[in-house]
């Protein structure tokens, strides 16, 4: 006789009950005969702290056939908010006692899973510096080594290009003038 015996579970496979303050909460406890023999008389006690009233305390399953499984429902009262355990004990004529904790979480609670230390922060406190993609001109990160959006190899990109250059000279006077300039703004000569 073993906790192998049983599979002992709220229905549903469900981790924990989610409940309301002051609002009833009704569940149900599965009880399954893993053995290849009947199984007399099992009973199913509820206990908890007193934040959670316990309004259905023990349910009888009866009997329980070979490899069957039975359900009963049980009905708790939250009073106050937070995380709470119930325990629910299985006892049987053949002398089984198992015990099965179930969670329950009353309103919104926040639950810590990871200790938080403002010591390892290491964020950096300036904004990124964003670029153009020369690839497709979207933009990216300055220290990006791929672009994110064409998946352009960045760092070649920039190694391999010879510079454009920005500005034009004017053939007459010499004058430096906008790449896109047509004319001289010194002279007034046509630019090509």
């Amino acid at each position: 006789m073993s906790e192998s015996d049983f599979n002992f579970i709220l229905k549903g496979n469900v981790e924990a009950l989610y409940c309301s303050l002051n609002k009833r909460k009704e569940f149900y406890i599965t009880v399954q005969n893993l053995t290849d023999n009947y199984m007399p008389q099992v009973k199913v006690n509820l206990t908890g702290p007193p934040e959670v009233k316990i309004l259905i305390k023990r349910e009888f399953y009866g009997g329980i056939a070979k490899r069957n499984s039975r359900n009963r429902l049980f009905s708790i009262l939250p009073k106050e908010n937070g995380v709470f355990t119930l325990t629910a004990n299985l006892l049987t004529k053949r002398g089984h006692n198992i015990t099965l904790p179930v969670s329950v979480q009353v309103g919104t609670v926040q639950t810590i899973t990871k200790p938080i230390s403002l010591a390892s922060v290491t964020q950096s406190e300036t904004p990124a510096v964003k670029v153009n993609c020369p690839f497709c001109g979207d933009e990216i990160d300055n220290d990006a080594k791929f672009c994110p959006h064409c998946g352009s190899n960045i760092e070649t990109k920039t190694q391999d290009v010879p510079k454009v250059q920005e500005n034009k000279n004017c053939q007459n006077c010499g004058t430096d003038l906008p790449i896109e300039a047509k004319f001289c703004a010194s002279c007034g000569q046509k630019v090509e």
